[in-house]
């Protein structure tokens, strides 16, 4: 069993990603920089929602919990049943219909339910939105303490709907953060990417290397991108 200060940050890690959705929807879809800072969940938003209900990315990060614990482990084919249930039924919406959809996620449905190819994301570099690194907490949860493991599985999450190799390797990265700061790590340990390396591709990437996604490398470096324009999020 978890001693109570990781069991903590185990339940503030989910718990916390539903918060920040319902926080926010509020301004979903705005320009950076065009509205004034949020201080409470007060829901609205393009959805209409109330406060403290969420959206897609934490109705789909509670299906591939589900998944991750009815199943044991790693179950891509039923990790897209419990997507497509969400998408046609609206199954763990907090509204009872699933209300909003990014593009990349329902062409990769809907050609899993042609297919039935579970790994049906699209690899094409334009379609490499933020589809997939939204929902990826509990893979990280689920494989906590293992750092490599946890990295390998967060890549095969995000090839089900996203198989950009930018979306792929955002989520490993995210993955390491993510099992640091489960671990307690400090804030700075937890950013600092670069003290870890990050394998894939048929390679091992270590600091020095490059990454296999450029726009990823400087995350990896710096702990984060500076933005030098504002930008109009789409969710893809």
């Amino acid at each position: 069993m978890l001693a109570p200060p990781e069991w903590l940050r185990f339940r503030g890690c989910l718990a916390g990603l539903a918060a920040g959705d319902a926080v926010g929807t509020t301004v979903e879809f705005m320009t950076r920089g065009g509205f004034e800072p949020l201080r409470d969940m007060v829901g609205g938003g393009p959805f209409n929602l109330r406060p403290g209900q969420w959206t897609d990315d934490t109705s789909m990060a509670l299906c591939l919990a589900e998944s991750l614990i009815e199943k044991g482990g790693f179950d891509a084919r039923d990790q897209m049943e419990r997507y497509c249930r969400w998408m046609e039924t609206g199954y763990l919406s907090s509204t009872g219909s699933c209300f909003d959809i990014g593009s990349t996620v329902a062409a990769a449905l809907q050609r899993y339910r042609k297919t039935g190819e579970p790994y049906s994301g699209s690899t094409h570099p334009r379609s490499a939105g933020n589809g997939t690194i939204m929902r990826l907490a509990p893979v990280p949860m689920k494989y906590f303490p293992d750092m490599d493991l946890a990295e390998s599985m967060a890549g095969e999450s995000s090839r089900t709907t996203h198989g950009a190799q930018e979306c792929i390797d955002a989520c490993r990265l995210l993955a390491r953060m993510t099992v640091r700061a489960l671990s307690g790590r400090s804030k700075e340990e937890i950013l600092m990417a670069d003290r870890d390396s990050v394998s894939g591709g048929g390679k091992y990437l270590t600091r020095s290397s490059t990454c296999l996604s450029p726009r990823i490398h400087p995350v990896k470096q710096t702990s984060g991108l500076r933005l030098r324009r504002p930008v109009k999020w789409k969710k893809i």
